[in-house]
């Protein structure tokens, strides 16, 4: 594990312990969805390579990440439109969305460790993602997560403002009357982690167990949900 990884170890505990003093108390945990309650990257990254293909491009799972991950879904089509130097197809969005649903299937399994963490942290929890909300609820539902978080469900599309500007993960903390000083932002893609950072809340960065940069912006990384509760 790398140096800017939080370990388990009585180390790694340590510091958060240190980290902690002076801190303010954590009034809200705000959680992206895709690849920090499920993982449905992959199938979001397929459907933009499909239609990629459509488009002339041909674009491997690697590529699709670092430019995809986290970007809005229209953002993300405008990116092929440059790159391929042509219009995308009238149907793109509902094509990406479908061709994403056919990739999930029947079945849609919640980050390993997260139901546990979840369970564990005894503080109010929302979800803020650039999705829509229908998709964030039957995703939530799909996963068996719904019910912690109730309608607490905060949507781009809803407050017309896309990550990685602020004003979703800001809107989110006036919703629920806590200060951003307050808010906690759990996050994997650097989108979502910047837009954190500009709100200027603490934010954890899942890695999953991914290679992830050194950071210095105070961003803390982890590896495993089974870490969550003690970094709050």
């Amino acid at each position: 594990m790398r140096r800017s990884e939080v370990d388990m170890s009585g180390a790694g505990l340590g510091a958060v312990g240190v980290e902690r003093a002076g801190r303010p108390p954590v009034g809200l945990v705000v959680f992206d969805l895709d690849g920090v309650l499920v993982d449905t990257q992959h199938a979001e990254d397929g459907g933009l390579v499909r239609l990629a293909a459509r488009m002339g491009l041909t674009i491997g799972d690697e590529q699709a990440g670092e430019l995809f991950s986290g970007n809005r879904l229209a953002t993300c089509i405008e990116l092929l439109e440059t790159l391929s130097g042509r219009p995308a197809p009238e149907d793109a969005v509902e094509f990406v969305r479908t061709e994403c649903e056919r990739i999930i299937g029947p079945r849609l399994d919640p980050v390993d460790g997260v139901e546990e963490a979840l369970r564990r942290i005894p503080l109010t929890k929302c979800v803020a993602s650039n999705s829509p909300r229908d998709l964030i609820e039957r995703r939530l539902r799909a996963s068996g997560l719904l019910d912690y978080f109730e309608d607490r469900l905060c949507s781009a599309y809803d407050a017309s403002v896309w990550k990685p500007d602020p004003g979703l993960f800001l809107s989110a903390a006036a919703e629920h009357r806590v200060p951003p000083s307050e808010c906690l932002i759990i996050e994997d893609s650097e989108v979502g982690v910047r837009a954190g950072v500009r709100a200027g809340m603490r934010v954890l960065q899942f890695t999953n167990g991914r290679s992830c940069p050194s950071r210095s912006d105070g961003v803390v990384t982890f590896a495993h949900m089974a870490q969550l509760q003690d970094l709050i």
